[in-house]
Parts: C-alpha cells; structure tokens; sequence
C-alpha cells in the first residue's frame, strides 16, 4: 500500500456524496476545502459528506481548511469571465465599483497606498499582467502588458504588498473560529511570513480553548523562505505552493526552492507537502504529461509526507482518474525508493535520544525481516511521527485511544491512524495491536510485526520494542 498521503481539494466536481466516497475507498488521506471560494454553508455540507463516507468506510480522514491570509482577491465581475486586451487601460479603485474590462476593484479598501509607478501588478495565476501608469487619490490606471482572461475573486499580486497587510484580518478570524466550532484537523495558513504570524494563529486557538488543530504553512513568496527554520519550529509543518511561489521568486528557482524546503520539514521532522499543477493536465485529459509523473515520482523520492491536488479534483474533469495515477506514480517510487541508505544517512544527522535510537531500530529491523507493518502505540503521536521521520519500507499503524491525535497523523507519511481503547497493561496493548492488525491489513500466517510504543501509553517517551510472528 502506498505511504505518501494525498490531500484532494474538494469543489464542483467533487461535491457530490459519491464522489467523496469513492475518493476516500480509492486512497484520500486528507480532503482540503479552500474558503476563498466556498461559503460555511457549502463548507458545512461537505463536511457532513466527508464525516459519513469516512465512517461508513471505516477510515480516519483528515480535514483541512485552507485560510486566505493577507492576500487581496478581485471583486465579483459582471460577468462570468471578462477579457483584458493588449495595451488596454483599466482603472483600479480605493472601493467598490462594477468591475467590467474598463474597471475594477477588490476586497482590499486602501489599494494606492500599495503600488507605485511602473510597479506590475499580476492577476490570477499570472496569465494577465498589468503595469502602473498613473496615481490618483483613490484609484489608479494601469495598463495591459499581458492579455487574457480574468474571473472574480481572483487574487491580484502586487510585489511586497502582503508584507504591510495584517496576518489575521477579521474575516479569517471567523474562518479559524469555524474550523475550531467544526473540529477540522488542519488549517492551511496563506501567505505565511514568519514565526509571528503562526504564533498570532496559535493565540487565537488557545484563547477559544483549542490545542489540537494542526497548523501548515504555506510558503509562497522569498520573504517566507528567509524565515523557513523559524516558521517550521512553530508550525506542524509546510507546503510548498507552487502556484504563488512561482509568481513571486523566478521559475528557474522554484525547483531548488521546493528541494529545500521539503528537506528543511525533513530535518525539523516537519510535515512537508507539495501542491500546485501536479496533473493540471488531466483537469481535461484522461492522461498525464510525462513531466508530470516525473515531477510526482521525485518528489516522493525527496520525502514529500504528501501531494496535494488542487484544481485536478476541485474542477476537474477527471477526478478520480486523478487519483489512480497519483496512487500508480507513488506506488512505483516508493518501490524504488532507497529505505537502507536513507536510514542510516538520517539516523547519522539527526538526535539521538532514547526515542530516536528505538525509531532507528523499528525501522532497522523492519528493513531487515522486511517485516509486514510497524505497530505504534502512541498517545500523542509523537512515537508514530518519529518511526515516519526515518521513512520505514513497512506501513505505520498509528494507534491512539486520543481522536484528536489519531486525526492528527493523517498526513504523516507512511501512518495509517487507528483509534484503540486505552490500556495500561502491556499484555493486552500488545494483543490490541495484533488483533488491529489482522482487522485491518490483508495478513497472511507468518507475518513479522514490530510493535513499539511508550508504556505505560501515556510515556512520552518511546521506550520498548517487540518482533512478533502472526500465528
């Protein structure tokens, strides 16, 4: 079975309950929702959606929503797509206006203070671009420097201008306090610049009594990659959005900055992820390019925790053949992916305390006996996350009496999270384990498990392992 997680984004074309459920029963980990382009009441039905599929199928699923941040969106146009042509001047305002293909505004209400003359202004995923002209009081002329198609709510990239917005504007405060009222696993935080702006985020959590949302940054512009070792200590992890980065560092250098980046949450034993036109080509093909399986199989060889399909499965034509090439592409790197080396080349780098010594040792001994599945028994995740940091050839099972930390390590590579009882005697946490195990994984007679944990089960340390036959 595949370890790599894949978060699909749910949209148009996946809102449908049969969708979700086929998506989950085809390998999603975790369902994204992105609130730039979904009310709470679509959001509420989703999540209703999502919670039945999962339970009918019996399978833990991870929710993340993804948080705006301090970007600036287009204003809803007059029609459904408008077209800027070439050299075609458009005047920009303070306020709201009827946005058509003479004028525009946006949700941001103080727009002039942001640009400058001959600054250029990018709009959407960077198809249209338009250049400063000229500075009133409350509007300014730009004019086209390249043609193409704008929709509403799009975001609008003005270089630098994300650094003198407020991180947590009143609006995704609301959204934060609905994914607290929701129980969602994951926020997805936009535009991250630095520490602070997660620490402004874990404030807020903790003052309306939650502790156990788990928070991605999302690094998109050079300013953020400057901060990546103080954002990744605070943070439960990164993804690296292509779609912005590329925007905002120049295209030659994104490969290198995803590189590292992902071997940053490495070493930070961070989640890392990787989103943005994994298979943009099969939004209307059954097919992927061949520079797309390439870009998927080397990111799983970089140690991506998981992959995250965007507008594949949002608006996509073909979502679940999205999925069964990701799961194909993963199921081949992972076969060839070097586990030896790479254990030995993390244990040398890294601590080397008691629960790390062990992990090396799970892992060690799983490569060895080429052992069937790793049992992990955690209370807080800490010993599952720690035997994934080390990228053992064997599937994880993650198992916690804790909902809230089994959910948790739904995006932690190679962790299949399972919700057990709590016990305290170490005969029956073993047989516990043993008795999932054949619950849930297609066993044979023979099988070799290695079941680890901290006991009693709330140690926070790991501190025994045990090699077991299946009889």
């Amino acid at each position: 079975m595949k370890k790599s997680k894949i978060i699909a984004s749910l949209g148009p074309s996946t809102s449908d309950y049969q969708v979700i459920f086929n998506m989950i029963d085809l390998g999603v980990d975790v369902f994204q929702i992105n609130l730039n382009y979904l009310s709470f009441k679509e959001c509420d039905d989703l999540l209703k959606k999502i919670r039945e599929a999962s339970l009918k199928l019996d399978k833990i699923i991870g929710i993340m929503l993804d948080i705006p941040g301090p970007s600036i969106r287009l204003d809803k146009l007059k029609e459904e797509k408008v077209f800027l042509p070439l050299n075609k001047e458009i005047r920009l305002y303070n306020y709201h206006v009827v946005c058509n293909n003479t004028q525009l505004s946006t949700d941001y209400q103080n727009l002039v203070e942001l640009v400058k003359l001959d600054d250029v202004i990018v709009l959407g995923a960077g198809n249209v671009k338009l250049k400063v002209i000229d500075i009133k009081d409350d509007n300014f002329i730009c004019k086209v420097i390249d043609a193409g198609y704008i929709e509403s709510n799009q975001p609008v990239h003005i270089k630098g201008a994300s650094l003198k917005l407020p991180f947590l504007n009143e609006n995704d405060q609301k959204n934060i306090l609905y994914a607290i009222k929701n129980d969602v696993d994951f926020l997805a935080l936009s535009y991250v610049r630095d520490e602070q702006d997660i620490l402004s985020v874990v404030d807020l959590l903790i003052e309306n009594g939650n502790d156990h949302i788990s928070l991605i940054a999302k690094i998109e512009n050079e300013y953020a990659y400057s901060n990546l070792e103080e954002i990744l200590k605070v943070s439960d992890g990164v993804l690296v959005a292509r779609g912005d980065l590329g925007l905002n560092v120049s295209i030659e250098k994104l490969p290198f900055y995803q590189k590292e980046i992902i071997k940053m949450a490495n070493r930070h034993q961070k989640i890392g992820l990787v989103s943005t036109d994994l298979l943009k080509s099969m939004r209307g093909e059954k097919e992927p390019s061949r520079s797309e399986v390439l870009d998927i199989y080397n990111a799983v060889l970089d140690k991506v925790d998981g992959l995250v399909l965007g507008a594949e499965t949002a608006i996509g034509e073909n979502p679940i053949a999205c999925l069964e090439v990701m799961k194909r592409i993963i199921f081949e790197a992972e076969n060839n992916f070097p586990y030896k080396e790479n254990l030995e080349k993390t244990f040398a780098y890294g601590n080397k305390d008691i629960t790390s010594t062990i992990a090396y040792s799970v892992v060690d001994a799983g490569i060895n006996l080429n052992a069937s599945c790793i049992l992990a028994n955690t209370m807080s995740g800490y010993t599952a996350r720690k035997i994934s940091y080390f990228r053992p050839k064997s599937p994880i099972l993650g198992l916690s009496p804790n909902i809230n930390t089994v959910k948790s390590l739904t995006l932690n590579y190679g962790i299949i999270p399972v919700l057990v009882k709590k016990y305290d005697a170490t005969d029956d946490i073993i047989k516990e384990c043993i008795n999932k195990y054949k619950e849930i994984m297609d066993y044979k007679i023979g099988d070799i498990v290695i079941i680890t944990g901290g006991l009693p089960l709330n140690n926070k340390n790991t501190d025994f392992m045990k090699i077991e036959k299946i009889s």
